[in-house]
């Protein structure tokens, strides 16, 4: 918890209790339908134990967690009952209280308390106390006024603004349903307070969410280019492995920046206009035709620069790196303007558009970002690895119809596998090591004195992620039994000071590729100050919702 903010609620304990209790909760309406009499119940964020206490009135087996000392003592002497029921927690580091699981939590205006890196890690706490199909009933200001550049009020308070589409996201990412959302006027009848109040389930394993929008475009819409196909593939890629470029809109959308899909089509395109064999992309499409993709002449130029001297790989180092030479920088420049252009006026403007659904995309020229419903976004972020590997095959099978015969789906398929930087790789990284006085194992700290390999925290299996955040090096038998499998919640705790310290070395060797990379993840800009703890939160989120979307086994020494 923010410390400014539990200090002012230690000093103000009986002011704060006697004005809650003053008051009805924007959560008591709810509670009945989110929680069943004589279940285990867990208040996080007791407060003055109101909330609790209309818990245990209702039949449940009710206990509850608070920060400050004060707080507890006042609801135990104004509510008796609840003595032995209360004790110190808080999110996201208290352990399992009470000695087990619940069937429910009740998180009341809790989450805006802490800061956004340590949202992520708050939401597994609260997951990791519910047993299998317990509900979560949370509520989180929808406006409140007088907060100030920092996200704090008048008293030092800080609100962490928190979107309900973002919040939604996150704990269906985790595993939950949204099975209830509601908006709540504030207790304290104050003008311009009202409250988000969302109840989730944890699902059952191996439910779906719907997709019949994809589904339906992939399958049913009109194919003249591979341009459908594109789009949904590098949203898929940014919705699983840089979620954070995506921005939640004021108005209910959601926008992701359209540099980030120019990006991506680059490199899916880049092998097929520099394939040796004509391979066509739009149907009518020949060497001889007047009507090439937009982007063909100008990406092959592009890729016939650097034909010879390393290909895809060498530009793309080049481009991390900030290294291109001045005429490749604008050849690229050409290229992005041309495939932005074809993205807007193709895929985006018209996908869905012959279907019941309709047009599933927009453009705010204003942002530069293609923007979607929330819906869409979370199939992308919940199933992407999926709608990838679907993308791929029926992109290779259009590319062999609309070629007549001439080229095989399998040679296609060749083509949009290639990766930017293949696996092996990773020799900026191993090089930077290797000139390290001293080195130890980044997951047991084991010198390695005899030699290292560099291992991806993310299997390149998982990912094809060769970003230098994502290198790191390990004794070849650690290397060897860790293999595919990701690294335990528990096992990165443990080696952050020596991740961090490796990342460190990495970015004062290779400073303009390293914010590069992990700007992507972060999907800022520019690094902030705390870039560390930012990383780091942002490749613990990665390695948690990869484990649960794919079922991977999880490994520690």
């Amino acid at each position: 918890m923010d410390p400014v903010t539990f200090q002012y609620y230690c000093d103000h304990a009986a002011e704060v209790a006697e004005r809650y209790d003053s008051a009805p909760s924007c959560v008591e309406p709810y509670l009945r339908q989110a929680f069943l009499p004589g279940t285990r119940v867990l208040d996080v964020g007791a407060g003055s134990g109101r909330d609790l206490d209309v818990l245990l009135e209702m039949g449940c087996d009710a206990y509850g967690v608070e920060p400050c000392d004060e707080l507890r003592r006042i609801a135990v002497a104004k509510r008796p009952r609840l003595a032995g029921r209360l004790e110190p927690g808080w999110l996201p580091d208290h352990p399992n209280p009470f000695g087990g699981r619940f069937a429910g939590i009740l998180c009341s205006a809790v989450l805006m308390h802490l800061t956004r890196g340590e949202i992520f890690d708050a939401a597994v706490a609260l997951k990791d106390c519910l047993d299998d199909n317990g509900r979560l009933l949370l509520s989180v200001p929808c406006d409140r006024p007088g907060i100030n550049a920092e996200h704090r009020d008048e008293h030092g308070r800080l609100f962490t603004p928190l979107h309900v589409g973002y919040l939604q996201l996150l704990f269906e990412r985790l595993g939950f349903d949204l099975i209830g959302r509601w908006t709540s006027q504030d207790g304290l009848s104050r003008t311009g307070y009202s409250w988000h109040v969302l109840l989730f389930q944890i699902r059952h394993a191996g439910s779906l969410r719907p997709v019949d929008q994809i589904e339906g475009i992939l399958t049913r819409d009109r194919k003249t280019a591979t341009y459908k196909l594109a789009l949904f593939r590098a949203l898929s890629e940014i919705a699983v492995t840089q979620f954070e470029q995506a921005r939640w809109r004021s108005d209910g959308s959601v926008g992701v920046p359209l540099d980030a899909v120019s990006e991506r089509w680059i490199h899916y395109f880049w092998p097929i206009v520099t394939a040796p064999q004509f391979v066509p992309q739009i149907r009518g499409e020949s060497p001889t035709s007047g009507k090439p993709i937009a982007f063909r002449a100008v990406l092959r130029e592009l890729g016939t620069f650097y034909e010879g001297a390393g290909g895809l790989a060498a530009f793309s180092l080049d481009y991390r790196s900030g290294k291109l030479p001045p005429v490749a920088a604008e050849m690229l420049r050409r290229v992005q303007r041309s495939i932005a252009g074809t993205i807007v006026s193709g895929p985006v403007t018209y996908a869905g558009g012959a279907l019941e659904t309709g047009r599933v995309f927009g453009y705010d020229r204003a942002t530069r970002e293609v923007t979607m419903s929330p819906e869409i976004w979370r199939e992308l972020s919940i199933l992407g690895h999926w709608i990838q590997d679907a993308v791929v095959l029926r992109w290779a099978q259009l590319t062999a119809d609309i070629s007549k015969g001439t080229v095989r789906p399998s040679e296609v398929i060749d083509l949009l596998m290639t990766v930017p930087i293949p696996e092996r790789d990773v020799w900026e990284a191993r090089e930077v090591y290797a000139s390290l006085p001293e080195e130890e194992c980044v997951w047991t700290g084991q010198p390695l004195a005899g030699g290292f390999d560099v291992d991806h925290i993310l299997p390149f299996s998982l990912w094809r992620n060769n970003d230098l955040w994502n290198l790191v090096p390990a004794l070849p038998k650690v290397n060897a039994r860790k293999s595919d499998r990701l690294p335990t919640r528990r096992l990165l705790s443990r080696r952050r000071d020596c991740l961090v310290s490796y990342w460190r070395v990495l970015r004062e060797a290779r400073q303009a590729r390293f914010d590069h990379e992990s700007c992507r993840l972060l999907g800022v800009s520019a690094l902030p100050k705390d870039w560390e703890s930012a990383v780091f939160a942002s490749v613990s989120e990665a390695v948690e919702f990869t484990a649960i979307q794919r079922g991977c086994e999880r490994w520690e020494p």
